[in-house]
């Protein structure tokens, strides 16, 4: 698609700055200023305003063309949309009673909304990366708003953890563009929440600079910018005491340095063993020092040190209680056994909350309070599943779920085809997309949002640099 902008330089020119924008504002979530007929929605993602003309600009293009573009490899998402369609069609028969002021049309409708916000930045995503100078564009731009991230992110830690800065100064700042100023001692940069701020970095920019360390390709001349760039993730990472997005961080560049750069690990090696007790021992010094330290300042904060407080006595929901994750498990549990009852075709996309309540375990009504105020006659709060995959089988049932699923491994395949390439940017761009594949599997364990613009434009970008590889190199037709 991009290719036929050729023939227009300004628009072309102009679909590039709005997607150096699009880029640029993903770190916002939660912007304040959108006008009040679109709702308050949690997820309102800045990124959103400078999308919206690049799409116009790519309809205008389909209009030239006389045909309706569709991202290829991707008829399993197609398919989904559809039976999530007729799912939704079907709920309708059933409609639950209003809940908390809301009711079945009004939730189909904001979850397709949101879906179909995600799938904006997905398509728009594909669009923009065919080829590797798109590839740097792109990584000029995310480069650029993760220095801004951790410009701001470290203004965060100095006010709440320093009296350098005054918080409610820097919280009313927060509150310039944000729905929500600042959290108790943990940053969230320009995200909503921390949790989200550890969801960029793991899967928008961690990726990236990971995999630039492992192949050696570089963006730039300068060969520190990535090593710093990834030590920097590393301290936001751990300000946000994000315990989610520490393991997730951790567990898949474990699994990406295992089957993409075992190599790189043997190389290091090897070169430690080759250097003298002294170098040997103090870098294994400064390893030790730096897990003590971090391990040390996470304990500081409550909410992480219960991670490793196991009663064998409470079992394991007491545990997961203790750790502040029983209303995930709950939720998700509700959800599935929604799922039990609507196997195949589920209960409609945005309708599982309609059936939570009901289907909350008994242990979870007297062990949990955050589920004892949400069943408060007064809450307002419309419960969700927060795991993606339960959420999907209770909404879509099992048909629709393996659809999804279906999708999801069609842009693994689209990893394996990027990973058996000969060109630099290709191979280096499968070590990224291996990273995003897993810790996007991952998170979804945890969140339920189909939105979610991060998760979309990373595995847009995966499949649009994966069609580059289907055209051959110029002397390879020689």
């Amino acid at each position: 698609m991009t290719d036929r902008l050729g023939q227009y330089p300004a628009l072309r020119k102009t679909a590039r700055w709005l997607w150096a924008l699009v880029l640029l504002t993903l770190p916002v979530t939660s912007f304040r200023y959108y006008p009040s007929f679109l709702g308050r929605a949690t997820v309102s993602p800045l990124a959103l305003i400078p999308l919206l003309p690049l799409l116009l600009i790519f309809l205008w293009l389909m209009f030239r063309q006389r045909r309706i573009w569709w991202p290829p490899h991707s008829v399993a998402l197609a398919a989904f949309l559809l039976f999530a369609m007729l799912a939704t069609a079907l709920g309708f028969m059933d409609t639950p009673f209003t809940l908390r002021g809301q009711d079945y049309d009004s939730r189909a409708l904001r979850a397709w909304l949101s879906l179909g916000m995600g799938l904006a930045f997905f398509l728009a995503a594909v669009l923009m990366n065919r080829d590797e100078a798109d590839l740097r564009f792109s990584l000029k731009w995310l480069y650029i708003g993760l220095f801004l991230t951790i410009v701001w992110g470290g203004v965060q830690a100095l006010a709440i953890n320093t009296p350098i800065l005054d918080r409610s100064l820097i919280d009313s700042w927060q509150e310039i563009f944000s729905r929500r100023g600042l959290v108790a001692r943990r940053i969230s940069g320009f995200a909503y929440e921390p949790s989200w701020l550890a969801d960029q970095m793991v899967i928008l920019y961690l990726p990236w600079l990971y995999a630039a360390a492992l192949s050696g390709f570089r963006l730039t001349r300068f060969k520190w910018l990535e090593p710093f760039l990834i030590l920097a993730v590393g301290a936001l990472l751990l300000l946000t005491f994000s315990r989610s997005g520490l393991l997730n961080a951790v567990l898949v560049a474990g699994v990406v340095l295992l089957f993409t750069a075992r190599s790189w690990g043997q190389r290091a090696w090897a070169w430690f063993r080759t250097q003298s007790y002294a170098v040997r021992g103090s870098l294994t010094g400064l390893l030790l020092l730096s897990l003590v330290a971090a391990f040390s300042w996470l304990s500081q904060y409550d909410y992480f040190a219960r991670l490793w407080d196991f009663d064998v006595e409470n079992g394991l929901v007491g545990y997961v209680v203790n750790i502040s994750a029983g209303p995930r498990l709950a939720y998700s549990m509700a959800a599935l056994e929604t799922y039990a009852e609507h196997p195949w075709t589920g209960v409609g996309l945005g309708a599982t909350g309609f059936y939570i309540y009901d289907r909350l375990p008994a242990w979870s009504l007297t062990t949990v309070p955050e589920i004892a105020r949400q069943l408060n006659p007064d809450s307002n709060i419309f419960p969700n599943a927060k795991n993606l995959y339960a959420r999907l089988l209770a909404e879509v049932g099992l048909i629709g779920f393996w659809l999804f699923i279906a999708f999801y491994f069609s842009l693994l395949g689209s990893v394996r085809k990027l990973w058996v390439q000969a060109r630099p940017h290709l191979r280096y761009a499968a070590m990224a997309a291996l990273f995003i594949w897993l810790a996007v599997a991952l998170r979804n364990g945890t969140q339920d949002s189909l939105t979610f613009p991060v998760m979309w434009t990373a595995l847009g970008i995966v499949l649009g640099l994966s069609q580059a590889a289907d055209v051959r190199e110029p002397d390879a037709e020689q």
